[in-house]
């Protein structure tokens, strides 16, 4: 008896030492796990800028933060990612991470994709010369504003975009843009086209041919709407007494036409620049210009598409009152 109690004994405690020693190791695994993951490296703030390109590797970008110190466990880095199923989608572009992240934090930056962006506001009525402008004087472009210039009046570029223009200007859509750091002029400028193209709709080119116009004679007419309101309750009125005038065969003597292309930032149009030759001078030619003279926005083009109803053939702004001839 008191043999199989000793030997029971011994069998208890060889196999308690042996438990202890696992559960210890379990939890040492753990322990050590859970700082890989949820303790950043460091607490001091240090944001870097980590950037992925087109066809990284999830190894590649593991190895780019392990040594940027962003995360210290490489390989607990990769087996995460994949149980995530994130290593084949992750967005390219420039990424805001720092050591103070924890592993969990730097992986959820990059399975949600947020790379750093800008948010650029391109008002109505802006034309292509401003928006390069407003383009330069961001972080996104440190070039010549003529870059997005030359892209913007490209013709070969307008028709591969589907814009059945010799440019982009009308196209490129006034609105509130986040771009990413990096982003090429080229780029910004298609986006802005594939904007305008959620925003013109075919029902809008049907209303435009039931009036007798182009989609780009809508546009055209809409930009100097944008340019000559002050106000959205005018933009009706205003459109009203453009097409009436057209409809007559009058100049349209539209004041922001006198001025377009000039590479100047112009706020006040002078009784000489309305006698400037430009093929856009409504004071000059009849009917309208050859383009649009900036982008306008939906307003303007909802405007230009459904005029208000009245027979007024000049506008004289003093709160804006119309008169008819």
């Amino acid at each position: 008896m008191t043999k199989h109690w000793n030997t029971l004994q011994q069998w208890i405690k060889k196999h308690l030492w042996v438990t202890f020693i696992v559960a210890t190791a379990v939890l040492t695994t753990a322990i050590h796990f859970y700082v890989a993951l949820f303790v950043p490296p460091t607490l001091e703030k240090a944001w870097k800028e980590v950037q992925v390109t087109e066809g990284m590797s999830f190894k590649a970008i593991a190895a780019t933060l392990q040594k940027e110190g962003i995360i210290r466990y490489r390989g607990y880095f990769e087996i995460i990612g994949r149980l995530q199923g994130i290593t084949r989608k992750v967005r390219t572009g420039y990424y805001g991470l720092g050591s103070h992240m924890s592993m969990w934090e730097v992986l959820e930056a990059l399975r949600k994709g947020k790379i750093i962006e800008y948010e650029v506001v391109i008002p109505e009525g802006y034309n292509l010369y401003q928006i390069g402008w407003t383009l330069t004087g961001t972080p996104l472009i440190s070039s010549d504003p003529d870059d997005f210039i030359n892209i913007a009046t490209d013709k070969k570029l307008a028709r591969s975009l589907g814009v059945n223009a010799d440019g982009l200007e009308g196209y490129l859509f006034p609105d509130t843009y986040y771009l990413p750091k990096g982003i090429t002029v080229l780029d910004i400028a298609k986006r802005m086209v594939l904007r305008y193209k959620d925003v013109f709709t075919d029902d809008m080119r049907k209303r435009a041919r039931e009036l007798g116009f182009t989609e780009h004679q809508i546009i055209t007419l809409a930009s100097i709407v944008e340019k000559e309101a002050k106000v959205d309750s005018e933009r009706k009125l205003i459109a009203a007494v453009y097409y009436n005038r057209l409809k007559k065969g009058m100049k349209l003597q539209a004041d922001p036409t006198a001025v377009y292309g000039l590479k100047a930032w112009i706020t006040k149009v002078s009784a000489e620049d309305l006698k400037r030759k430009t093929p856009y001078n409504t004071y000059l030619h009849k009917g309208l210009p050859p383009g649009p003279i900036a982008n306008p926005g939906r307003g303007a083009i909802l405007a230009t598409l459904y005029p208000e109803n009245v027979d007024y053939l000049l506008g004289r702004r003093q709160s804006l009152f119309f008169e008819g001839l």
